[in-house]
């Protein structure tokens, strides 16, 4: 099962709108689903044609697996970065099997530093050491210097390693993960989310700093 969220510029429902057929998917889903399938933030309009994976459970069974994409539209108004969201439905089984090879697909380069940043992590103990530990709603809060959408393919092939195999008190987390590549704000998202490092200033909550160097 698939959904797509687009944005509609004609007739009496312009904006953000499911235009797929939404047959098989109950409310309660479909809410869940309007809910989560976009990052959250302001100002996409400075980020047109990356990309963001963003996964989150719908029930003990499956999956949404949102893939969006920054266009180049504008909406009526003039204002940029105009998303779209594909989201597929998958069993637990079938998302772990996507993740795996929605990894194989990045370039070599950028699985190979995606590889440093997650050995660096787990020897480091950095997240461990960053987390909150008094808070109740635990959340994982990454920088990463926004440059294009190819050098973000290090931090989202990194962020599917991370959930693959979760480091210290991540694996009490449950066995899927909430997890966004790609958000500008932190605030109702995901467990695990990345901001680029510009978005990360003056946050009055812990960021792990995943330089360049790392």
């Amino acid at each position: 099962m698939q959904l797509t969220i687009e944005y509609v510029f004609e007739g009496h429902k312009r904006g953000y709108n499911i235009t797929s057929s939404t047959r098989g998917v109950d409310e309660a889903h479909q809410r869940k689903i309007w809910r989560s399938a976009m990052p959250r933030g302001q100002g996409w309009g400075q980020y047109m044609g990356a990309t963001s994976l963003k996964c989150f459970p719908l029930d003990e069974d499956t999956v949404a697996v949102s893939q969006i994409r920054v266009t180049d539209l504008e909406d009526e108004n003039g204002r940029k970065g105009i998303r779209k969201a594909v989201v597929d439905l998958l069993s637990v089984t079938a998302y772990f099997a996507f993740l795996r090879d929605k990894l194989d697909t990045y370039p070599d380069d950028a699985k190979r530093r995606a590889e440093e940043k997650f050995t660096f992590c787990r020897k480091t103990n950095i997240i461990h050491k960053t987390l909150p530990r008094f808070r109740r709603d635990t959340q994982l809060v990454m920088a990463y210097p926004y440059r294009n959408a190819d050098n973000w393919q290090t931090i989202e092939a990194f962020n599917i390693r991370l959930v693959l195999e979760p480091i210290g008190m991540m694996s009490r987390w449950g066995s899927v993960i909430p997890f966004t590549t790609l958000a500008l704000d932190y605030r109702e998202e995901s467990s695990v989310v990345t901001l680029p490092a510009t978005k990360s200033t003056g946050l009055d909550v812990p960021v792990v700093a995943l330089s360049q160097r790392i």
